[in-house]
């Protein structure tokens, strides 16, 4: 089973190097150099305007921590097909598991570690007990309690918990802890964590000879995966991704916004507010970099952002002027290529022009009109090249090898 989870685990990492390499491009590191330098910016600035006892200083943290500890879960490489043809070596499992847990809690660490690190600064300007024992200690907390998350999750695919009891052990025992620590004792708070972690070792090793819930650990699975494909679905095409259409009713009224002069603006614009992967797409990076360009207050780093967003979505966007090639009665439409490709250029236009002026709102709030103009001016100008340049020649050379 170790060998079996050392495959695993080198098919999962080529994979996720194949689609890191389109994540990590020139243009993106640039731009996450800028972000992040920016928001850093931010926060030291921020920080210095701070004082000891400020009272959202510790409910801060505590929600920071908690949200942190909830980031990374149990990584176990199932497959589908491993119920039917390794049901016979189920008991060997319990190592495969151990080893997928050494690698979740690794990864885990690494997060919790990097979030810690952040926070140091926060907490030494804001909690009055501050010290280099009592940082280490949380460290030690944040690290104990993941592994009872973890723990949990373990156990989970062999004990069947309730929900209540991965409430507990999940949610509610790393907020009382994390309280604990924050504001009694944080000697109090680690011992009572590491009873919980002996607790949680025993019912593990006990599973040993317990069968496995197979559907729930592969149902685990493809939804840790699935959450993965999405985010790499933001930078490249991710066939993993199955397309789920949705009827959404509430959408009607935007659709007269949208030329409709022929089938393929009627098609793409309601298969765009149907899908659930495209639509889902456009409107989380259109939130993500709202939300970014609200909390930066760096007119440089702003304006490099929304370019750097609109870019993303076109460039997500563009495959989808393909979505409907494979049915068959779009071929005997008496419309040409060139009208299909106006009538998408037409809705891609009118789409990210709803994203351009969220960026232009929220960046009077963060930078200022004068800002907020230069940035749409900019968004616009690199919104018509991309439409009308850059997207016709991507989508002619597709159709050309096609």
């Amino acid at each position: 089973m170790n060998s079996l989870f050392k495959n695993r685990f080198n098919a999962h990492l080529i994979e996720m190097t194949k689609y890191l390499k389109y994540v990590f491009n020139d243009f993106f590191v640039i731009a996450l150099m800028f972000i992040f330098g920016g928001l850093l910016y931010e926060y030291s600035i921020a920080i210095k305007h701070l004082s000891i006892g400020i009272w959202w200083g510790q409910p801060l943290v505590l929600i920071i921590l908690f949200i942190s500890l909830q980031l990374g879960g149990l990584a176990n490489f199932i497959k589908k097909a491993d119920y039917v043809f390794l049901l016979p070596q189920e008991k060997q499992f319990y190592n495969y598991f151990n080893s997928a847990m050494k690698y979740s809690y690794v990864m885990a660490s690494i997060i919790q570690i990097f979030i810690w690190l952040i926070l140091i600064p926060l907490i030494s300007k804001t909690f009055a007990n501050f010290s280099k024992v009592y940082i280490i200690l949380l460290l030690i907390s944040l690290l104990v309690n993941k592994y009872i998350i973890l723990g949990t999750s373990f156990i989970d695919m062999y004990n069947n918990f309730s929900n209540k009891r991965n409430l507990i052990f999940k949610i509610f025992f790393p907020i009382i802890s994390l309280s604990i620590f924050i504001w009694l004792s944080d000697i109090l708070s680690i011992a009572l964590s590491l009873i919980v972690l002996g607790y949680i070792i025993v019912l593990k090793k006990r599973c040993i000879s317990l069968s496995i819930h197979w559907n729930k650990v592969i149902n685990n699975e493809n939804s840790r995966m699935h959450r993965i494909y999405q985010f790499f679905n933001m930078f490249t095409d991710v066939p993993m991704l199955d397309g789920k259409v949705k009827r959404r009713k509430y959408l009607d009224p935007f659709l007269k916004l949208f030329k409709n002069d022929n089938v393929f603006s009627y098609l793409f614009i309601r298969g765009i507010f149907r899908d659930k992967e495209i639509s889902g797409l456009y409107t989380r990076l259109s939130l993500i970099g709202s939300l970014l360009i609200l909390f930066i207050n760096n007119k440089y780093v702003v304006i490099l952002l929304s370019m750097l967003f609109i870019y993303l979505i076109v460039f997500q966007m563009i495959p989808y002027y393909f979505n409907f090639d494979e049915n068959v009665f779009t071929y005997i439409y008496p419309i040409s290529n060139k009208n299909k490709l106006s009538s998408f250029v037409n809705i891609i236009n009118k789409l990210m022009y709803l994203t351009i002026a969220l960026f232009f709102v929220v960046s009077i709030f963060s930078n200022g009109v004068y800002t907020a103009l230069i940035l749409l001016i900019i968004d616009l100008v690199e919104l018509l090249l991309l439409t009308h340049v850059y997207m016709n020649k991507k989508i002619n050379k597709a159709e050309l090898k096609s």
